[in-house]
């Protein structure tokens, strides 16, 4: 822990990583990585900026890593210079303006960089990079940034006990709904529930996406992002999406809820939904072709429903590879077969046609040599209530 309670990588695992960046930049034939983050998604686009600096700060910022040499960062808001700073391992941080090409290209010149290939990480803005390549026009800029996601994709150890502690906080927080959802809590109650249990789990809150419809009369089919004031009843189906995270490394659980008895169509949605559930988790392993995945979720098609959500994806700080979409979508080609010390998150979703019916169960867990390790001890099963 910093001297403010934030949670710290050892110096060892920050050496690996910078290690690890400076054999791919010596593989790809580059001099440097330039990296790029902003706030999106709760602040996920700066997962690449995290894994270099073990800060994410609130608006864009921008790191140099050399090859040889020294990094450095910078902030591009001035009143959130001081926590970039306090939070950073790299020491050589700097501030810049929103018009940051006038900070970012005189030290690209004075690193001898202007002629140079570097590699370039994120998701830059285009005024960002029209600029830079109008004021350098001979340094070669490769977008490295699939081999940086596939390098921070192999999870250490410290980055896995992150990853585990988060978990903690999933399950504390599923047993606490299981305990306080009643007929006529809010659907936002269950959110201020969620948020403080999170915390009081020495972990911080990221989402919960929830539904909640009647099952015998269902309009909508997977976890909402908007928090409504609908009021839980009887007969209810309640699909959640839930997102914690120990020093921005996140854990995922997907969990329904029956309160009350549901129709008949629901039991057999859920029967098929924790059958194939069942079946992934267990073809789950290092080795494991995604395209033996997606054909395991091909029983949701053979029972006359679809998917609205993916079939699974990587997690760590942001969504990673591997990864296979909604509507049974082939899985996308940058990993085709699983790694060990890779964390996916696996969440099948039959929904029949027309969207207005659905259930949701997923877990976050480690891909092993021999199998899949789902990180969270809550039951991977529907909860019923009532």
């Amino acid at each position: 822990m910093s001297a403010i309670g934030h949670p710290r990588f050892s110096d060892q695992e920050i050496t690996r990583r910078y290690d690890a960046a400076r054999a791919l930049m010596e593989e790809q034939g580059l001099e440097a990585l330039f990296v790029f983050g902003h706030s999106g998604n709760r602040r996920h686009y700066q997962g690449d900026i995290l894994y270099f600096t073990e800060t994410a700060p609130f608006h864009e910022s921008y790191c140099l890593v050399p090859r040889k040499g020294e990094p450095v960062l910078w902030s591009t808001h001035n009143n959130h210079f001081a926590n970039t700073r306090e939070l950073s391992r790299i020491p050589d941080v700097r501030r810049a303006g929103r018009d940051a090409p006038k900070d970012l290209i005189p030290e690209l010149k004075a690193r001898g960089l202007e002629k140079a290939r570097i590699g370039v990480v994120g998701p830059f803005f285009y005024q960002i990079m029209d600029a830079i390549r109008g004021a350098l026009p001979d340094m070669v800029m490769v977008d490295v940034t699939l081999p940086v996601k596939l390098m921070r994709m192999r999870k250490s150890q410290e980055e896995l006990d992150f990853q585990r502690k988060a978990a903690v906080a999933c399950d504390n927080v599923m047993m606490a709904l299981r305990d306080q959802i009643r007929p006529g809590i809010e659907e936002r109650e269950i959110m201020m529930i969620s948020e403080e249990v999170t915390w009081k789990s020495d972990c911080s809150p990221v989402f919960l996406y929830l539904n909640s419809t009647p099952t015998a009369a269902s309009e909508t089919c997977v976890p909402s992002q908007l928090t409504s004031r609908r009021k839980i009843q009887l007969g209810d189906v309640i699909n959640t999406e839930l997102t914690t995270a120990y020093g921005m490394y996140c854990s995922q659980i997907l969990r329904p809820f029956f309160v009350g008895e549901p129709t008949k169509e629901y039991e057999q949605v859920y029967s098929v939904l924790k059958r194939v559930y069942d079946k992934l988790c267990a073809a789950t392993k290092a080795g494991t072709k995604l395209d033996d995945l997606h054909a395991i979720s091909l029983e949701f098609r053979d029972h006359g429903y679809t998917t609205v959500d993916g079939l699974m994806h990587g997690f760590g700080v942001d969504i990673m590879p591997p990864a296979i979409g909604a509507g049974f979508s082939p899985p996308l080609p940058s990993v085709k077969i699983l790694e060990a010390n890779t964390t996916i998150v696996i969440q099948p979703n039959p929904t029949n046609m027309e969207e207005t019916m659905g259930m949701q169960l997923g877990d976050m867990g480690v891909i092993t040599e021999t199998g899949f390790d789902v990180v969270h001890r809550y039951p991977a099963e529907v909860t019923r209530l009532f």
